[in-house]
């Protein structure tokens, strides 16, 4: 029994060591960016004379009535923005905007694959077509949107490149993938708000992510990696000493509709990562080394719940500073989860208090799930769109 209680003391020790960096950064930069993160913010300067916004979806041809509902939505701004979308030859489908169509046999120099090969291709074709420096383009999946005022803030922004925060335009579809996507909301509104606000992102996602069109075109999206295109692009961006900064608006997106759709999206985000590993460290080491500490410590939240419960059962106990650490770890990981309840809906707060524990759980698997599962290298996993 002794052995026992010292294994599990310096093990929880150990975690709770590693944990509290985190606990209290996401405090503390939910609290600096608490005014910014506001949905109302509103940009900052005029409009720069002769700049013009494109909006550029891309799609794999499985989502097309998402697509025609947020075509259907941006039409509706007040706002003079050309609306594209990239697609395949084989999709179809006839989108109510202008179609970039990546050839069947196209293929790039570095052997880029799926988004990847179509982006490359559409930068390629904007190009061609004159679109440059007086660009901006603003990236959307499938299923994401931005509001008019996000439109209307790149109208005026210095930077060169930028992204907003993630918000939920739907929820509720499937409870358990809904309320893990509450965290991507508090990541947001923390981390990835922080990094982008001092020009050095290190959290980069494909929605609502800004870039002037000229300085696309010379970075390129021809990576040849299996994923991890927006990381990678946002770390260039810098790399090459552009500016890459936080727009104050959030971008909407939609969480999985199915446990095997959460599941499947996870592990190409983790992989992708992952496999992307000595692209990114040539860019910037201390980004990839910024991403292993955060999700691989990030995720053994849910172990000081249960380190929590282990001592209250074998009645050991640790140092006072580590006890303390311990309750601030504990408190702030609940609190993480449902910052990004309140910001979504407040009808989930409930269920998000009774569901935590679950939640962390379900969401957790899926780094195990990724590692014993990969996905092939030669597929990309796709999945339903609301």
């Amino acid at each position: 029994m002794q052995l026992i209680q010292s294994v599990i003391s310096i093990l929880a020790i150990a975690l709770v060591l590693l944990y509290f960096p985190i606990a209290a950064m996401q405090d503390w930069l939910l609290l600096r960016n608490r005014k910014e993160s506001d949905e109302t913010c509103d940009h900052q300067g005029e409009r720069v004379g002769g700049r013009r916004v494109i909006s550029v979806m891309t799609t794999n041809g499985e989502n097309p009535l998402v697509v025609e509902h947020i075509l259907g939505v941006l039409k509706t701004y007040d706002i003079d923005m050309g609306l594209f979308v990239i697609k395949e030859e084989a999709d179809r489908f006839k989108y109510s905007a202008s179609e970039i169509i990546v050839p069947t046999g196209y293929s790039t120099p570095n052997g880029s694959r799926n988004k990847m090969r179509a982006l490359q291709y559409g930068i390629d074709w904007l190009h061609s077509q004159g679109y440059g420096s007086e660009t901006y383009i603003c990236h959307l999946d499938d299923d994401s949107l931005v509001p008019e005022e996000y439109i209307s803030h790149i109208l005026a922004m210095k930077e060169e490149a930028g992204q907003g925060h993630i918000r939920l335009r739907k929820a509720g579809v499937h409870m358990l993938s809904t309320l893990a996507d509450m965290v991507r909301v508090s990541n947001c509104d923390s981390f990835c708000h922080f990094f982008n606000s001092i020009g050095r992102p290190k959290s980069v996602h494909g929605e609502g992510l800004v870039i002037r069109a000229d300085i696309e075109y010379s970075v390129g999206w021809d990576f040849g990696t299996y994923g991890c295109d927006d990381l990678i692009m946002g770390q260039l961006i810098v790399k090459e000493g552009f500016e890459f900064g936080h727009i104050p608006h959030p971008v909407l997106i939609a969480p999985p509709v199915s446990a095997r759709d959460f599941y499947k999206q996870r592990r190409r985000w983790i992989m992708s990562v992952l496999w992307a590993n000595k692209a990114v460290r040539e860019i910037n080491s201390g980004t990839m080394d910024w991403f292993i500490y955060r999700y691989v410590v990030g995720w053994t939240g849910i172990l000081g719940v249960a380190l929590a419960g282990f001592g209250l059962i074998y009645g050991f106990y640790m140092p006072i500073p580590i006890e303390v650490m311990l309750g601030f770890n504990l408190a702030s990981y609940f609190l993480f989860y449902q910052y990004g309840t309140l910001k979504t809906s407040k009808k989930l707060i409930l269920p998000m208090a009774l569901l935590q524990v679950p939640v962390a759980i379900y969401e957790g698997g899926t780094l195990i799930y990724s590692l014993l599962f990969p996905p092939g290298k030669d597929s990309f996993d796709v999945i339903t769109k609301v």
